[in-house]
């Protein structure tokens, strides 16, 4: 995704803006989820950091987790380009969007926020990938 944002003011209309088009563009492409896993669960490691991720492409969107980002003992206040504070809203506006349910558990909190949010990367896209992927056991049909 390509974005020409207000990042001159904060990142926070620039994150959100593509994190709400990108679980759209998803919501859009899953479809009815008919043949599709729908439910998988990944976790994800970098550096000191592990994060699961059990994802359902439900319907119902929620989102929970015990992502340890405000408290954070580098008082960091960024993650890579993104501000912490955005983390979470990110996450939230891709989950509402796509209508999934996500619960995110950290395991181990890395040794910087980056590591966190690396690793929660890692775990959302590896269940995402799984949940997309089509289960020929369900025979095109929607999991209840």
């Amino acid at each position: 995704a390509k974005c020409n944002g207000d990042l001159y003011v904060d990142d926070h209309h620039t994150s959100e803006d593509v994190s709400i088009a990108l679980g759209q563009v998803l919501n859009t492409a899953f479809g009815t989820k008919a043949g599709l896993n729908r439910m998988w669960c990944a976790t994800g490691t970098y550096g000191d950091a592990e994060v699961e991720v059990t994802m359902d492409l439900s319907n119902r969107p929620c989102i929970t987790h015990n992502l340890s980002l405000s408290s954070n003992p580098n008082d960091e206040e960024y993650a890579g380009d993104l501000s912490i504070e955005m983390l979470d809203h990110v996450l939230e506006s891709l989950a509402m969007n796509s209508r999934s349910t996500v619960h995110i558990v950290e395991n181990k909190a890395g040794k910087t926020v980056l590591e966190t949010a690396m690793a929660t990367a890692m775990a959302y896209g590896a269940a995402l990938r799984m949940c997309a992927a089509v289960d020929p056991r369900r025979a095109g049909k929607t999991a209840s």
